[in-house]
């Protein structure tokens, strides 16, 4: 199977996966096994879901990469947020429901802790009919992967507990849940607004911090509570709510950075990433491979570097499953994702330069880190080649 952006469905196209209705991933708008009828795509369009998977014949073995069950918890983790938010928005009154967000936390937790394949692949949740409650699953499992990857850094950074409590990541996971809900006491006129927010209107958005943290601080631990106020203060200093004063000690001393809690650090990343290649009413999704290149190039400084480098371990410029352009003219499909060489994965051709359709992918495959004359050029039309260059300096330059 591989993964198909929506505008490029053809007749005939048989779904691999399920897709899940946005405004309630328990049940499904399409089926899985079943061609995928033309008409719907401007409803997916419209709901905002950016690819499909498909079966391919010879790619069926990419399926055992993509757990049906994490999907499943993923899914268990929106339905509860989307419950609880839903029923803030109508009665201000009603108080969080923070005991089913605990189990569905650990449920997924506990699902990735197990060895699964999820950190392999990020699946995002789409639904633009609600930005707010998608953004918050998505950040909170992003969150998690990047967490999992930091156990000793999150045990120096948390020296006042134990080993044991210092890398449990339930609290990290309730804190990027909730980390928008702010977002609920800000007018939809700003929230949805277009264009570019003018001074009165930033500053009213940016209030959203404390808003969420003084809705949720009494109902809540404070390390949760933590990441709602601080998800957008920087490394560097910068951020908000208020600014975090650059350290004047001696030298040597903790940037400040060090100042902003370690769970919120993690939040932070994983925040400015999702929304990045979400659809908004602003802005098109960026393609993962942009993001990253943006995010390296005009973020820098302002990301934890040990969080940033367990990051981009975790997240693959090129998913598994998707379609990519060589510079040799061959359309191929990422079958594996090398962190030390994030933008060179394992691909397989599945179409000459010429567009004749290769018949057995598995005997084309190339892992383009030790291949220096061929690299990806484009991604789904998009010439991605700027992208991969900047991403690659910073690789060689780690590794220098």
């Amino acid at each position: 199977m591989l993964r198909v952006p929506v505008h490029k469905l053809q007749p005939g196209m048989i779904l691999a996966r399920p897709v899940p209705l946005p405004d309630d991933p328990r049940r499904f708008l399409l089926q899985r096994d079943r061609e995928i009828p033309l008409d719907v795509v401007p409803r997916l369009k419209q709901l905002g879901i950016m690819d499909v998977w498909v079966r391919h014949r010879e790619l069926e073995f990419l399926e055992y990469l993509v757990d049906p069950e994490l999907g499943e918890r993923q899914r268990e983790v929106y339905s509860h947020v989307r419950r609880n938010f839903e029923q803030m928005i109508r009665n201000s009154s009603v108080e969080l429901d923070v005991v089913h967000f605990e189990e569905s936390i650990g449920s997924l937790f506990e699902f990735l802790k197990s060895g699964s394949t999820g950190d392999v692949l990020l699946q995002k949740l789409d639904a633009f009919d609600n930005y707010l409650i998608s953004h918050s699953a998505n950040v909170c499992y992003l969150a998690l992967l990047v967490g999992m990857k930091l156990d000793r850094y999150l045990i120096e950074e948390r020296r006042f507990k134990s080993a044991k409590d210092a890398k449990d990541l339930h609290i990290l996971g309730l804190g990027c849940l909730l980390h928008d809900i702010g977002k609920m006491h800000v007018p939809p006129a700003i929230l949805n607004k277009p264009g570019k927010l003018d001074d009165v209107e930033m500053a009213e958005m940016r209030r959203h911090t404390n808003h969420g943290y003084e809705m949720v601080r009494s109902a809540i631990p404070a390390a949760a509570a933590s990441i709602v106020l601080n998800h957008h203060q920087r490394w560097d200093g910068s951020g908000y709510p208020g600014r975090i004063d650059h350290h004047t000690g001696t030298e040597g001393a903790p940037p400040a950075g060090r100042k902003i809690p370690v769970f919120a650090r993690i939040a932070t990343i994983a925040d400015v990433y999702d929304a990045a290649t979400s659809r908004r009413c602003y802005s098109e999704a960026k393609h993962p491979v942009r993001a990253l290149a943006e995010m390296r190039n005009w973020s820098r400084g302002q990301f934890d570097p040990d969080v940033e480098a367990a990051f981009y371990r975790t997240v693959p410029p090129f998913p598994v499953g998707q379609v990519v352009t060589l510079s040799n003219g061959v359309d191929a499909v990422v079958v594996d994702f090398n962190p030390d060489y994030a933008v060179r994965p394992k691909v397989q051709s599945i179409r000459t330069a010429r567009g004749q359709r290769i018949a057995n992918p598995s005997l084309e495959e190339i892992d383009l880190s030790f291949c220096d004359d061929i690299e990806i050029v484009s991604v789904d039309g998009e010439d991605v080649r700027p992208y991969v260059a900047a991403l690659e300096e910073l690789e060689f330059a780690a590794l220098a």
